[in-house]
């Protein structure tokens, strides 16, 4: 065994433990919070409308709308590990992973409601008007300004390092030798990558925001449109596969190159593993754009980014069941990960289906990268007082640039680990406020579920 596939096994055990214990946080989050992922789901919806068509013109540089925030949020959880990690969930654990992904949405939601509610109230306002929000503020507080100072240089190694990972896996994709002669070499293609996050980024939250905001419900529509189609063409076939489904979950199964997999020990492990990866549901990542958002009202919010987890665990779930409806997860002839979802488009909807895929999963791709660029400046302002950001935005370029050309499989599967170390902190933190002061997340329930409204400054 060589030191890096040491290094990958130790890391994946260590993410799998560290999942565990972000369920079971989870898990009492949902019960001290009275599972306020049903009871203000109805309320969700319609604070998403009155977002949507009853938003004020923006008049603050520093904020954008609640529903903007929300995309900028989504647009880091639906990137392409939520299309892919599926795929490899039921190759290691089964059909019955997929079970992890909805369990891990249901219960996340409440840590993403938490977490969000806490970020908003714990925000702040810098000199120059700029709004300091993310976990740093409510970390300093609740547990430590070292604690604070360390999530955000664990968060700010990571979200670099993810950029450059994703970067990597939308040069492959440009350069596949699907697209014949439209093929793009990674060396243009991290280049013109590298320079359109840039230029976002330095317009700011309202760039980021108002591209975030486009690409999302784009991307989630095309995406979803054509899974469901796929679905409803094999409806004969739904109800043997949701039993395959649960039937895996209990007892392995054996897959087409006859090894078994499956049982409750695999479900858990794989599909908990990547359904945390997919949601990133209380780790904290998505409070940075949600506290930005231009609202008086923590709860609102926090019910409001409660649809980013459920969409991630949704669109997750489609990715893994389309698979699995289409036999394309047996076929020993793919590669693993989003080229089996490929063939199942392609099946369906032949040369279409692939430049469907391939578009989705440029923009679901882009999208991560852009949103965790923002997320990792956010950690760098907070680490150097907002100066010297054009330290933070050649780290960037270089981190994508880099990306797309090597794959570099060590140092993204090291940096993984770091997960585990950032998380666990905020973790406790969120389990510790709710356990204290549970009414900072109760008290105004009534309201939001009677009214709904988000309330502007």
């Amino acid at each position: 065994m060589s030191f890096s596939e040491f290094i990958q096994i130790v890391s994946s055990w260590i993410l799998f433990a560290f999942c565990l214990i972000l369920l079971a946080g989870s898990l009492f989050l949902s019960f001290r919070l009275r599972f306020v992922q049903m009871r203000l789901f109805p309320a969700l919806f319609r604070m998403l409308f009155v977002s949507l068509f009853k938003q004020k013109r923006e008049h603050n540089s520093h904020t954008i709308v609640p529903h903007r925030a929300l995309f900028t949020a989504m647009s880091t959880t639906l990137g392409i590990g939520t299309l892919a990690g599926p795929v490899i969930a039921i190759h290691l654990g089964g059909p019955g992973a997929l079970l992890g992904f909805l369990f891990t949405a249901f219960f996340g939601s409440a840590a993403t409601f938490a977490e969000v509610s806490l970020s908003l109230s714990f925000r702040q306002k810098g000199e120059s008007g700029v709004i300091e929000g993310g976990p740093m503020q409510y970390l300093k507080v609740l547990l430590s300004p070292r604690w604070a100072r360390w999530y955000a240089v664990t968060c700010l190694m990571l979200m670099t390092a993810w950029s450059g990972a994703q970067a990597n896996q939308l040069s492959s994709l440009l350069n596949s030798p699907l697209l014949g002669a439209y093929r793009i070499a990674p060396l243009i293609s991290g280049s013109l990558l590298s320079c359109f996050v840039l230029w976002i980024l330095v317009g700011g939250i309202q760039r980021v925001g108002s591209f975030s905001s486009r690409i999302v419900p784009i991307m989630f529509v095309l995406y979803v449109g054509g899974a469901l189609w796929i679905l409803f063409s094999n409806k004969e076939r739904l109800g043997e596969c949701l039993a395959l489904v649960f039937r895996s979950a209990i007892q392995p199964q054996a897959m087409g190159s006859g090894v078994l997999v499956g049982g409750m020990m695999s479900t858990l492990r794989w599909g908990i593993f990547k359904g945390t990866q997919a949601t990133e549901a209380g780790i904290g990542t998505q409070t940075i754009p949600h506290s930005m958002a231009e609202t008086q009202d923590p709860r609102s919010q926090g019910t409001l980014a409660m649809l980013s987890t459920y969409t991630a665990g949704f669109v997750a779930f489609l990715s893994g069941f389309v698979t699995l409806v289409t036999n394309t997860y047996q076929n020993p002839k793919l590669p693993l990960g989003i080229s089996m979802v490929m063939a199942s488009f392609q099946e369906y909807f032949s040369f279409f289906g692939v430049i469907l895929l391939v578009v989705c999963t440029l923009l679901f791709g882009f999208g991560t990268v852009l949103g965790n660029s923002y997320n990792g400046s956010h950690c760098f302002f907070y680490l150097t007082r907002r100066n010297k950001s054009f330290v933070y935005l050649a780290i960037t370029a270089v981190m994508i640039f880099v990306g797309s050309l090597s794959e570099v499989k060590f140092f993204w599967t090291a940096i993984d680990t770091v997960l585990a170390a950032m998380a666990l902190p905020h973790l406790y933190a969120l389990v510790l406020c709710a356990y204290r002061e549970r009414s900072l997340f109760l008290s105004e329930d009534d309201m939001l579920r009677k009214t709904a409204k988000i309330i502007y400054k």
